[in-house]
């Protein structure tokens, strides 16, 4: 897995009062929910204000996330100038999130289509716009190139991620801080580097999208490499990886200090271990 840069919670309105000021030293971040749904000052969330209020008093870096309730383009349209007026010219350092997953959103394109137009307006606004939603829904519903360019945030209750190429997660709802229970996230990118650089005028818009291809993609080759030889694997997968490879005459990528090279990533090696399974079960049935 990718080298974890820094760690924070995010909250809204169901959180109630929470202390940022308090939070300090246990975490880096912040991510707000500043509301919900079509730009109705109703569906505001009632702490927005007052968490961006205790985040700058705090000088705690943060991020805001809306929940989408988007059934098409236009509406999600209204979505992005909802966050701009709550956000009224502020550049948070974690960044701006579109929050999908709720079950009366559309599928296939018109779903592609909601995040595009979202993303794209918060773009055109000068700001830094990833997406967020559950491990499920990215390697389903929202499985499309055209959201290649975009920054993702994946939900994955998990002591590891299975998603590769993530530059948040969100790894736990059970956290406890101070006595009170939080969503815990993990950042795998520097964000306040990368939006502070897009402020400055060496930088266009162009080369930034650059910087964050390129951080995408070294998450990506690092996840994908995880396990560089058959003796770097896990406890729980050398031996019944050992075995598959044995028994199915695998080549590693190269032979190098007598231990084969492999290169594997954490989905390989648990499809390896899957696949050990089946051989076990095919042997006993022999």
């Amino acid at each position: 897995m990718a080298e974890v840069l820094a760690n924070g919670i995010d909250i809204s309105q169901f959180n109630g009062d929470v202390d940022i000021a308090a939070l300090r030293g246990q975490v880096d971040f912040v991510i707000i929910r500043c509301g919900f749904g079509s730009d109705y000052a109703s569906q505001d969330d009632t702490q927005y204000q007052a968490n961006v209020r205790k985040c700058e008093a705090a000088g705690m870096p943060y991020g805001v996330y809306l929940y989408s309730y988007a059934r098409n383009r236009d509406m999600a349209l209204s979505e992005a100038r909802h966050t701009l007026r709550l956000l009224g010219g502020r550049k948070p350092l974690y960044g701006v999130w579109y929050d999908v997953e709720d079950v009366a959103l559309p599928e296939g394109e018109a779903l592609i289509d909601n995040c595009v137009a979202y993303c794209s307006a918060i773009e055109a606004a000068g700001l830094y716009c990833g997406i967020y939603s559950s491990l499920s829904w990215w390697q389903g519903k929202l499985n499309s190139p055209r959201l290649d360019r975009f920054d993702k945030w994946v939900a994955q209750w998990n002591s590891t991620l299975s998603y590769t190429g993530a530059g948040l997660w969100q790894y736990s709802n059970q956290g406890v801080i101070n006595g009170k229970r939080y969503d815990m996230d993990r950042a795998f990118r520097d964000y306040p580097a990368i939006i502070k650089g897009m402020e400055g005028t060496d930088m266009t818009r162009e080369e930034v999208a650059a910087l964050a291809r390129r951080e995408a993609q070294s998450v990506y080759d690092e996840n994908e490499r995880r396990y560089p030889t058959l003796s770097s694997l896990p406890d729980w997968a050398r031996a019944p990886v050992e075995e598959v490879y044995r028994q199915l005459g695998l080549l590693g990528t190269e032979a190098r200090d007598a231990d084969t090279r492999i290169d594997a990533s954490e989905t390989y090696v648990r499809a390896l271990v899957v696949i050990h399974r089946v051989l076990e079960e095919l042997g006993e049935e022999a």
